[in-house]
């Protein structure tokens, strides 16, 4: 079982870790602008969020109904299924720009604009929202891919967006080969450009291609309430969860702003170094779920347990090696990305206040994928949301005002711990749910040393 694992993970795993690495690349150019420039940045972030937690809570509905509809074999609906993708995509895209652009002001306001970051944050928002449709489109189209059992294009064609962005990231903003340079103005232009270009081949792939399943003809396509209703059935807690982050985000850039935009600005740093962190965590969880749900559809309950066990493990030692680094070579990491003394002492404490109890966070993402891969999606919404809204948000009002700015660091971590005390009680429950399901290792539990032989076998790689 451990080579399954790693032959479905080790993709996955390597195709984020580069584009994480990319993004990061992304990251370094627009810290060269200074402080400023990354805090108003960093203040707009949570809008851009939530443009693609839309598309994504969607778009994971897609990819389950499309790919259940073309395991029946009724390729009609599927192909209908994929131009409601489609159509509702382009209604968000419009949405985005007429609604986006009438309350960009009181929008920037919520998520948390000083009037220093303000003017900066609103160019680069209006440039984002006018290329919103190349964010829905290309996003969608790899989802519908994805149905259709194909997990490499997207990937792909993902990396290639963030190659091509963090290729233009410098021509635009600092102004090379002639162009004169844009600033904060530029990385967003580069967005929007790179993200035309992948839509466009995106497009010319899914016409040209022979191997798709989908026949993609216009007359089956059927406007119908009842799939978009099985769309959001699938889709709707991963939307919730997402909606949520975005609004707590909101409030900790509102938080720091209070204190200076170099503290907002080093919260920016941070979530792009920790997102870093999680990407071999997320690979493994991709690996973790189709085994999971597997073993558990063929009642091998015993192999679910052994998932649990191996993939927890791995998580925890994976995250681990990024606690090690956080912690102790903090200010080498910040040195890629700040020049400003300020900025690099609040970053250092930022990273080591915030990341306590960070090889936590391994097993508990794998318990949210193995919920998830066993139907339970409801029980890993409501795991996610006491987190963020149970935890995270009263730690965050009430820390800083014994703490002053480390209890806004602090709110990370001892949200964490929290978090990861209520998930031993759940993954607890699981256990002795698979337990009971799992009659005859009911009664082999009253053998000696069973337990000791069971926890050995599923900690055996081979």
């Amino acid at each position: 079982m451990a080579k399954l694992l790693f032959r479905l993970s080790l993709p996955v795993t390597a195709g984020m870790m580069v584009y994480s690495l990319l993004s990061l690349l992304d990251t370094f150019f627009v810290a060269k602008l200074g402080p400023l420039p990354f805090a108003a940045l960093t203040m707009v972030i949570p809008l851009h969020i939530l443009l693609i937690s839309v598309t994504a809570a969607t778009g994971v509905g897609l990819t389950s109904l499309i790919g259940r509809t073309l395991g029946s074999g009724d390729v009609k609906r599927a192909d209908n299924v994929a131009w409601h993708g489609i159509v509702i995509s382009f209604i968000y895209g419009l949405l985005a720009v007429g609604l986006g652009l009438y309350y960009i002001d009181p929008l920037l306001i919520i998520s948390g604009c000083t009037p220093e970051t303000f003017s900066l944050s609103r160019e680069y928002l209006q440039i984002m929202l006018w290329g919103s449709m190349f964010t829905f489109l290309p996003m969608t189209l790899g989802n519908i891919i994805q149905g259709e059992g194909n997990t490499f294009l997207p990937m792909l064609m993902s990396l290639l967006t963030v190659a091509l962005n963090v290729l233009l990231d410098p021509i635009l903003i600092f102004g090379w080969a002639g162009i004169p340079p844009l600033g904060l103005n530029g990385a967003a232009i580069a967005t929007v450009i790179s993200e035309a270009v992948i839509t466009l081949a995106m497009i010319m792939l899914v016409v040209r291609s022979n191997k798709s399943f989908l026949t993609w003809s216009w007359a089956h396509f059927r406007p119908s309430l009842r799939v978009v209703i099985d769309i959001y059935r699938v889709g709707f807690p991963t939307m919730v969860m997402e909606v949520v982050s975005v609004i707590i985000l909101a409030v900790i850039n509102r938080t720091l702003a209070g204190y200076s935009y170099t503290a907002v600005a080093a919260l920016g740093i941070f979530m792009r170094v920790r997102s870093l962190a999680y990407m071999p965590v997320h690979g493994l969880a991709q690996g973790t779920m189709p085994i999971a749900a597997f073993a558990y559809g063929a009642r091998l309950y015993d192999r679910v347990k052994e998932t649990i066990v191996k993939s927890c493990t791995l998580a925890f030692l994976f995250m681990g090696v990024a606690w090690l680094i956080l912690q102790y070579q903090p200010v080498w990491v910040m040195q890629f990305f700040s020049q400003d003394p300020m900025l690099t002492v609040l970053g250092v404490t930022c990273m080591q206040m915030a990341t306590l109890f960070l090889p936590l966070m391994g097993p508990l993402v794998i318990l949210y994928t193995v919920l998830q891969a066993l139907g339970k999606g409801f029980s890993a919404m409501w795991l996610s949301l006491s987190r963020q809204v149970g935890f995270f948000l009263p730690l965050l009002l009430i820390l800083p005002r014994y703490f002053s700015l480390n209890g806004v660091w602090l709110a990370f971590s001892f949200s964490e711990l929290l978090t990861a005390i209520l998930a031993l009680v759940v993954l607890v429950r699981l256990w002795r749910d698979l337990q009971v399901r799992n009659k005859l290792a009911m009664v082999m539990l009253l053998r000696r040393g069973y337990l000791l032989q069971r926890l050995k076998a599923w900690l055996r790689w081979r």
